[in-house]
Protein backbone atom coordinates (compact mmCIF):
# COMPACT_ATOMS: atom_id res chain seq x y z
CA UNK A 1 0.00 0.00 0.00
CA UNK A 2 1.11 3.52 -0.68
CA UNK A 3 0.21 6.51 0.65
CA UNK A 4 -0.43 9.42 -1.74
CA UNK A 5 -0.82 12.98 -1.14
CA UNK A 6 -4.23 14.82 -2.92
CA UNK A 7 -1.92 17.89 -4.39
CA UNK A 8 -3.92 17.74 -7.75
CA UNK A 9 -7.79 18.79 -8.39
CA UNK A 10 -8.05 15.31 -10.76
CA UNK A 11 -7.29 13.54 -7.82
CA UNK A 12 -9.55 15.49 -5.10
CA UNK A 13 -12.57 14.84 -7.90
CA UNK A 14 -11.89 11.08 -8.12
CA UNK A 15 -11.81 10.97 -4.21
CA UNK A 16 -14.71 13.30 -3.63
CA UNK A 17 -16.88 10.08 -5.08
CA UNK A 18 -16.01 8.35 -2.17
CA UNK A 19 -16.88 10.86 0.17
CA UNK A 20 -16.59 14.74 -0.59
CA UNK A 21 -16.16 16.05 3.03
CA UNK A 22 -12.63 13.70 3.53
CA UNK A 23 -11.11 14.80 0.50
CA UNK A 24 -9.15 18.02 1.21
CA UNK A 25 -6.40 19.49 -0.23
CA UNK A 26 -2.93 18.11 1.07
CA UNK A 27 -4.57 15.59 2.94
CA UNK A 28 -3.75 11.99 2.31
CA UNK A 29 -4.97 8.67 0.24
CA UNK A 30 -3.96 5.43 -0.08
CA UNK A 31 -2.95 3.03 -3.19
CA UNK A 32 -2.27 -0.37 -2.91
CA UNK A 33 0.13 -1.78 -5.75
CA UNK A 34 -1.95 -4.03 -7.80
CA UNK A 35 -1.13 -7.08 -10.17
CA UNK A 36 -3.25 -6.00 -13.33
CA UNK A 37 -4.66 -8.77 -14.63
CA UNK A 38 -6.76 -7.39 -17.80
CA UNK A 39 -6.01 -5.15 -20.54
CA UNK A 40 -7.81 -1.88 -18.58
CA UNK A 41 -6.04 0.69 -16.87
CA UNK A 42 -6.15 0.61 -13.24
CA UNK A 43 -5.04 2.79 -10.66
CA UNK A 44 -6.90 2.45 -7.49
CA UNK A 45 -6.94 5.44 -4.67
CA UNK A 46 -9.06 5.15 -1.55
CA UNK A 47 -9.37 7.61 1.50
CA UNK A 48 -6.29 7.43 4.06
CA UNK A 49 -7.24 4.36 6.45
CA UNK A 50 -4.41 3.51 8.66
CA UNK A 51 -6.04 -0.13 10.26
CA UNK A 52 -4.37 -2.77 7.40
CA UNK A 53 -7.15 -5.26 8.17
CA UNK A 54 -10.13 -2.55 6.32
CA UNK A 55 -7.68 -1.97 3.58
CA UNK A 56 -9.52 -4.81 1.76
CA UNK A 57 -13.02 -3.77 2.62
CA UNK A 58 -12.86 -0.06 1.89
CA UNK A 59 -13.74 1.63 -1.41
CA UNK A 60 -11.50 2.66 -3.91
CA UNK A 61 -12.05 5.03 -7.21
CA UNK A 62 -10.27 4.19 -9.97
CA UNK A 63 -9.10 7.12 -11.28
CA UNK A 64 -8.68 6.50 -15.13
CA UNK A 65 -12.54 5.83 -15.43
CA UNK A 66 -13.88 7.23 -12.27
CA UNK A 67 -15.53 3.63 -11.30
CA UNK A 68 -15.71 2.58 -7.32
CA UNK A 69 -14.44 -0.97 -6.25
CA UNK A 70 -13.30 -2.90 -3.23
CA UNK A 71 -10.93 -5.69 -2.98
CA UNK A 72 -12.71 -7.62 -1.40
CA UNK A 73 -14.71 -8.72 -3.15
CA UNK A 74 -12.99 -8.27 -5.69
CA UNK A 75 -14.29 -6.10 -8.58
CA UNK A 76 -11.54 -5.89 -11.02
CA UNK A 77 -9.52 -8.44 -12.47
CA UNK A 78 -6.28 -6.84 -10.39
CA UNK A 79 -5.00 -8.75 -7.41
CA UNK A 80 -3.14 -6.87 -4.38
CA UNK A 81 0.61 -7.35 -4.27
CA UNK A 82 1.47 -9.26 -0.92
CA UNK A 83 5.52 -9.27 0.51
CA UNK A 84 5.42 -13.24 -0.04
CA UNK A 85 4.44 -11.99 -3.71
CA UNK A 86 7.28 -10.43 -4.00
CA UNK A 87 9.51 -12.20 -2.35
CA UNK A 88 8.78 -15.20 -4.27
CA UNK A 89 9.16 -13.25 -7.98
CA UNK A 90 12.29 -11.84 -6.69
CA UNK A 91 13.55 -15.50 -5.75
CA UNK A 92 12.75 -16.63 -9.06
CA UNK A 93 14.07 -13.72 -11.18
CA UNK A 94 16.17 -14.12 -13.59
CA UNK A 95 19.36 -12.12 -13.94
CA UNK A 96 19.18 -10.21 -17.64
CA UNK A 97 22.09 -7.87 -17.35
CA UNK A 98 24.41 -11.01 -17.29
CA UNK A 99 25.10 -14.38 -18.67
CA UNK A 100 25.37 -17.82 -17.08
CA UNK A 101 28.68 -19.02 -16.89
CA UNK A 102 28.28 -21.20 -19.98
CA UNK A 103 27.45 -17.62 -21.91
CA UNK A 104 23.60 -18.51 -22.54
CA UNK A 105 21.19 -16.09 -20.88
CA UNK A 106 20.53 -16.23 -17.33
CA UNK A 107 17.45 -18.40 -16.00
CA UNK A 108 16.06 -18.82 -12.36
CA UNK A 109 17.58 -21.51 -11.56
CA UNK A 110 21.22 -20.67 -12.91
CA UNK A 111 24.09 -20.84 -10.37
CA UNK A 112 27.85 -20.05 -10.57
CA UNK A 113 29.98 -16.99 -11.18
CA UNK A 114 28.07 -14.94 -14.18
CA UNK A 115 29.29 -13.62 -16.78
CA UNK A 116 29.37 -10.18 -18.34
CA UNK A 117 26.61 -9.32 -20.84
CA UNK A 118 27.73 -7.21 -23.71
CA UNK A 119 24.74 -4.69 -25.50
CA UNK A 120 24.48 -3.96 -29.24
CA UNK A 121 22.70 -0.32 -29.62
CA UNK A 122 20.35 -0.18 -32.43
CA UNK A 123 19.63 2.85 -32.51
CA UNK A 124 19.01 6.32 -30.47
CA UNK A 125 15.95 7.66 -29.21
CA UNK A 126 15.26 11.55 -28.10
CA UNK A 127 13.29 11.17 -24.51
CA UNK A 128 12.15 14.25 -23.12
CA UNK A 129 13.04 13.85 -19.64
CA UNK A 130 14.77 11.14 -17.84
CA UNK A 131 12.50 11.40 -14.80
CA UNK A 132 9.87 12.86 -13.70
CA UNK A 133 9.91 15.74 -11.60
CA UNK A 134 7.45 14.84 -9.18
CA UNK A 135 8.96 11.35 -8.67
CA UNK A 136 11.19 13.29 -6.26
CA UNK A 137 8.40 13.50 -3.89
CA UNK A 138 7.28 10.13 -2.78
CA UNK A 139 3.34 10.88 -2.27
CA UNK A 140 2.83 12.70 -5.39
CA UNK A 141 0.40 11.05 -7.48
CA UNK A 142 2.30 10.85 -10.84
CA UNK A 143 4.57 8.16 -9.49
CA UNK A 144 1.54 5.85 -10.26
CA UNK A 145 1.67 7.21 -13.52
CA UNK A 146 4.58 7.89 -15.55
CA UNK A 147 4.89 9.43 -18.70
CA UNK A 148 7.85 9.72 -20.24
CA UNK A 149 7.77 12.16 -23.79
CA UNK A 150 9.63 9.42 -26.37
CA UNK A 151 10.49 10.91 -29.95
CA UNK A 152 10.50 9.22 -32.63
CA UNK A 153 12.91 9.55 -35.85
CA UNK A 154 10.37 10.48 -38.56
CA UNK A 155 8.35 13.37 -37.65
CA UNK A 156 11.78 15.65 -36.41
CA UNK A 157 13.22 16.00 -39.50
CA UNK A 158 12.03 17.73 -42.59
CA UNK A 159 10.97 15.72 -45.98
CA UNK A 160 13.18 15.47 -48.98
CA UNK A 161 10.84 18.06 -50.59
CA UNK A 162 10.85 20.24 -47.65
CA UNK A 163 14.02 20.71 -47.30
CA UNK A 164 14.59 21.34 -50.51
CA UNK A 165 11.93 24.15 -50.73
CA UNK A 166 13.49 25.56 -47.04
CA UNK A 167 17.18 25.19 -48.22
CA UNK A 168 15.82 28.12 -50.90
CA UNK A 169 14.43 30.82 -48.48
CA UNK A 170 17.11 33.54 -47.33
CA UNK A 171 17.37 33.10 -43.38
CA UNK A 172 16.61 36.45 -43.03
CA UNK A 173 12.93 35.69 -44.40
CA UNK A 174 12.78 32.65 -42.26
CA UNK A 175 13.08 34.74 -38.65
CA UNK A 176 9.47 35.96 -39.84
CA UNK A 177 8.16 31.90 -38.11
CA UNK A 178 9.59 33.22 -34.97
CA UNK A 179 12.05 30.52 -34.29
CA UNK A 180 15.48 31.29 -33.36
CA UNK A 181 17.98 30.66 -35.88
CA UNK A 182 19.68 28.36 -34.06
CA UNK A 183 16.62 26.05 -34.62
CA UNK A 184 16.68 26.86 -38.31
CA UNK A 185 19.93 26.32 -38.98
CA UNK A 186 19.66 22.73 -37.27
CA UNK A 187 16.22 22.18 -39.35
CA UNK A 188 18.14 22.87 -42.82
CA UNK A 189 21.01 20.97 -42.12
CA UNK A 190 18.84 17.85 -41.34
CA UNK A 191 19.53 17.66 -37.81
CA UNK A 192 16.78 17.01 -34.77
CA UNK A 193 14.52 19.76 -33.78
CA UNK A 194 11.17 20.29 -31.70
CA UNK A 195 8.03 18.49 -33.39
CA UNK A 196 6.64 22.27 -32.69
CA UNK A 197 9.33 24.32 -34.51
CA UNK A 198 8.99 21.54 -37.42
CA UNK A 199 5.59 22.26 -37.90
CA UNK A 200 5.85 26.03 -37.76
CA UNK A 201 8.58 25.91 -40.43
CA UNK A 202 6.48 23.53 -42.87
CA UNK A 203 3.40 25.59 -42.56
CA UNK A 204 5.83 28.75 -43.19
CA UNK A 205 7.48 26.76 -46.51
CA UNK A 206 3.87 25.33 -48.06
CA UNK A 207 2.41 29.05 -47.27
CA UNK A 208 4.86 30.62 -49.51
CA UNK A 209 5.03 27.50 -52.24
CA UNK A 210 1.16 28.55 -52.38
CA UNK A 211 1.61 32.11 -53.20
Amino acid sequence: MRRIAITTPNVMAALRKLDRNRARPYNFAISPVLVNLSNEAITLLGHFEKDPSKWRTIRYVNICDGSVHTLNPPTLLALPQTFEMIFSQYHRHPEYKSLAPDGSACQSDTKGLLRRCHIVSTGIRLIGKETERAWEQVDDVSTLLPSLTRYGTSNVVLRPDELAALRKIPLNVLDRTGLSRHTIVRARKQQQVHTRALKRLRQFVSGRSTK
